[in-house]
């Protein structure tokens, strides 16, 4: 069975949504939290609540708490839930529109108690994480085992349009009124989850055992726990390890740009773009890299080409350098990611691919929370010698290479019937 490019391309619009929402919501909502601090900006535009960085950086990391805890019990949910709308579909028409609804009330708020701008954020985040899981899920759900990586590919391309868009888009909106940024994200994020609402079809269920459809996020991780090669488990681990050193280049790489190549802000953010474009360019190719090579394979290969460029990251002295080493560690970057859901879905029992996907992101997620404090830890301990997230960043891939090692499952299989 060929790929249907158009309809893997109108089930990314779920992700572009998502993608533009978050992006817009990471550029804007840190300056609302500390504009009017003594020494901050100025020309920041808005009026915010003057909260310390430290303050402003637990607030921005709420999401990926609420998600920690939310996100796999969803996907769960979603694997037991029986409607004739589906399963996942149910999810995504209650969430999208309280996530806009709350998203575009966030500049709405400025001004006002920090306590109710605070109730804004919390009830935009709990509104993504009712449907986040269930978006994604549906990729393995109308998508055979053999052709998940390219289709995960398609996805990925999609979800970095979004991100570009609340960059491009976000950033010309935002000079004409605060809150279009918001109005913008929020109404395109409803109508790309609209469109799959229409154009997507959940397939039939077939039939299972009535306690496998039963089984939970407690289930599914305990199968994983008592599974008798322990493939799923090893693979959650190296995803925590590898998203270890994903995200300490993501926080501290223009801190490094600033300190040691001697950048400003802007031109250290313009940076991460080469990083950044890569990613979304190679993101089809690594799904098809994946179907031809395998999986684990052509993983295990780019695992290994991203901790070479990191380690060379640390010798790096030039803007020149930066921008080759950032291109190609993004190709890599992209192998891995794209490559990584399927296998997660593939060692899952057919009734759990919503629970599975929870567990994946349990483990990404995991990371994101954890990786930033412990790699501004051991940069601290190397007197903020930036340099050291590079090193560091090569070492947890290579402790992701060793546990990708003993995988056994994961890649595609060609399903019967």
């Amino acid at each position: 069975m060929r790929v249907s490019y158009l309809r893997l391309i109108l089930l990314g619009f779920g992700f572009l949504g998502i993608s533009l929402l978050w992006g817009i919501y990471n550029a804007y909502v840190p300056l609302f939290l500390q504009a009017g601090r003594p020494d901050f900006a100025t020309n920041a535009g808005v009026t915010g609540f003057g909260l310390s960085t430290t303050l402003t950086g637990f607030i921005m990391t709420l999401d990926n708490l609420a998600a920690l805890f939310i996100l796999p019990y969803v996907g769960a949910w979603s694997d037991r839930l029986r409607t004739s709308w589906g399963r996942r579909k149910p999810f995504i028409a209650v969430g999208a529109p309280l996530a806009m609804l709350s998203f575009i009330a966030i500049p709405q708020t400025l001004g006002g108690p920090l306590a109710v701008f605070m109730l804004t954020i919390c009830l935009m985040l709990l509104s993504m994480d009712l449907f986040r899981t269930p978006v994604i899920a549906l990729m393995p759900d109308i998508t055979p085992s053999p052709q998940r990586s390219q289709a995960n590919g398609v996805i990925n391309l999609m979800g970095g349009i979004g991100g570009i868009l609340a960059a491009v888009a976000g950033g010309t909106l935002f000079k004409i009124s605060i809150s279009a940024p918001f109005y913008f994200g929020g109404v395109v994020m409803l109508l790309a989850c609209v469109v799959v609402l229409i154009f997507i079809h959940e397939p039939p269920l077939v039939q299972r055992p009535a306690g496998e459809l039963e089984a939970g996020l407690m289930d599914s991780l305990r199968t994983v726990v008592a599974d008798h090669d322990r493939s799923a488990l090893r693979l959650l681990v190296a995803i925590f390890f590898w998203f270890l050193s994903f995200n300490a280049v993501e926080v501290f790489f223009t801190s490094f740009a600033v300190n040691v190549l001697r950048l400003d802000s802007g031109e250290a953010t313009r940076l991460v773009a080469f990083f950044a474009v890569s990613i979304i360019l190679f993101a089809v190719p690594s799904g098809w890299l994946g179907t031809k090579f395998g999986r684990k394979r052509t993983i295990q290969i780019a695992i290994v080409a991203f901790a070479l460029l990191l380690g060379s990251g640390y010798f790096i002295h030039t803007v020149w350098q930066t921008q080759h080493m950032l291109a190609a560690a993004g190709v890599a970057w992209s192998v891995i990611v794209v490559n990584s859901l399927p296998m997660v879905i593939d060692c899952a029992p057919a009734a759990r691919v919503g629970a599975y996907t929870g567990l994946y992101y349990l483990a990404s997620q995991s990371s994101a929370i954890v990786g930033p404090i412990l790699a501004g830890k051991i940069i601290a301990v190397f007197h903020n010698d930036y340099r050291v997230m590079f090193l560091y960043g090569a070492a947890a891939l290579g402790i992701a290479f060793a546990f990708m090692a003993g995988v056994r499952r994961g890649e595609a299989f060609i399903q019967n019937g």
